[in-house]
């Protein structure tokens, strides 16, 4: 008798180096996902890579950046909580409860604008920490060296992500876009 397997297979389906492969997939067909070449006052240039938030760079870089967001969750100051008290439903036309209760819950608080840690407003501010976790230490010196700051990054990014919002909108299998519909047979309702 065979053995039933009771788990499904583990299939491998992408590999460590996955993020460089995409962004080299990316770069040879002059994708959005493409890193940009960002030329420096000397003629030399950076790598800008996409958006962290598309998944798409080095994993030192992700580990870096997901370390700053983490940081920004639990330590930067927020906004006083919003407690919402517990609520039971009543049925509209007999005014009598119904037996539902919905559980008293908190919303955090927003982050405080500008940020800030512990009262003290975070420096350097947080944009620019985006762009050193996702460029490293090294990477966002040359950028600064070179006559360039964490403007210009975000100006790429920022561009890219209308490229991209373009690209959704103009795509008719894209949620939300416009596209004729057939009508259904009624067979088929």
């Amino acid at each position: 008798m065979a053995k039933t397997q009771t788990q499904p297979r583990n299939l491998p389906h992408t590999s460590p180096d996955a993020p460089r492969q995409a962004r080299e997939q990316a770069d040879a067909y002059d994708s959005v996902f493409a890193d940009v070449d960002l030329e420096l006052d000397d003629g030399t240039t950076v790598k800008i890579p996409p958006h962290p938030d598309l998944g798409m760079i080095d994993d030192e870089r992700m580990e870096a950046y997901e370390q700053l967001l983490y940081e920004v969750d639990e330590e930067y100051d927020r906004e006083e909580d919003i407690i919402i008290p517990e609520q039971r439903l009543r049925d509209p036309s007999t005014g009598q409860e119904t037996g539902v209760v919905i559980p008293e819950t908190t919303q955090r608080g927003m982050l405080k604008r500008p940020y800030r840690k512990n009262k003290e407003l975070v420096k350097p501010p947080h944009s620019v920490k985006v762009v050193m976790a996702v460029l490293g230490e090294d990477e966002y010196a040359r950028l600064k060296a070179g006559g360039r700051s964490a403007r210009d990054v975000w100006r790429i990014w920022g561009q890219k992500g209308l490229e991209l919002s373009q690209r959704q909108s103009a795509d008719p299998k894209s949620n939300g876009s416009v596209v004729g519909l057939a009508p259904i047979s009624s067979a088929d309702r």
